[in-house]
């Protein structure tokens, strides 16, 4: 079996979707780790903690929305799996976009709280690395091919001499009342 120009393109992309996604877990590790240092510092520094969580949840984020992206285009390999791609993808879209208006919204919050910059930088690198995984997931929507046009039923010709559907009354049949109707 030889593999298309389609195939193999597809198949070049899940390759880099997934190395991103594992790029994007690295980075969260890292995050992470930095992220307990800094709690365990003498003193904690509070502010500096919360921006490298807010980063790290925006990475973990984004590996997740990259494996959901590289998996909507193997359901769209298949022409009975493009229905179920487009709403993977359109279920990644809706919550990248919300996640990112969340982030920046906390970030704005955990500034004015702690008067320092730190959580407002991870916030926002947090919203931009969502606004990415959200146009990424857009694209890969409108490029999914369109399914085949459904051509409807030909209607079923009405041919005069078919017999309709409606019983025809027989005269003096059992249906009609007559004078053997009260010999029970």
């Amino acid at each position: 079996m030889t593999a298309t120009p389609a195939v193999i393109s597809g198949s070049r992309r899940a390759v880099r979707l997934v190395s991103g996604a594992t790029a994007a877990v690295v980075v969260t590790l890292v995050l992470t780790g930095l992220l307990g240092a800094a709690l365990a510092a003498h003193p904690p520094g509070a502010a500096t903690a919360l921006g490298l969580g807010l980063g790290a949840a925006g990475a973990a984020v984004l590996a997740t929305g990259l494996l959901a992206v590289a998996r909507a285009g193997a359901l769209a390999r298949h022409p009975s799996g493009r229905a179920r791609a487009a709403a993977v993808l359109t279920r990644c879209l809706l919550a990248s976009t919300v996640g990112a208006v969340a982030m920046a919204v906390v970030g704005v919050v955990a500034v004015s709280g702690t008067r320092s910059p730190a959580p407002g930088l991870g916030a926002g690198a947090a919203a931009v690395l969502l606004f990415g995984l959200a146009t990424l997931a857009g694209r890969s929507r409108r490029r999914l091919p369109a399914a085949a046009p459904v051509a409807p039923a030909p209607p079923v010709p009405f041919i005069p001499s078919q017999r309709s559907a409606e019983p025809v009354p027989v005269p003096g049949g059992a249906s009609e009342p007559g004078p053997a109707a009260g010999a029970r």
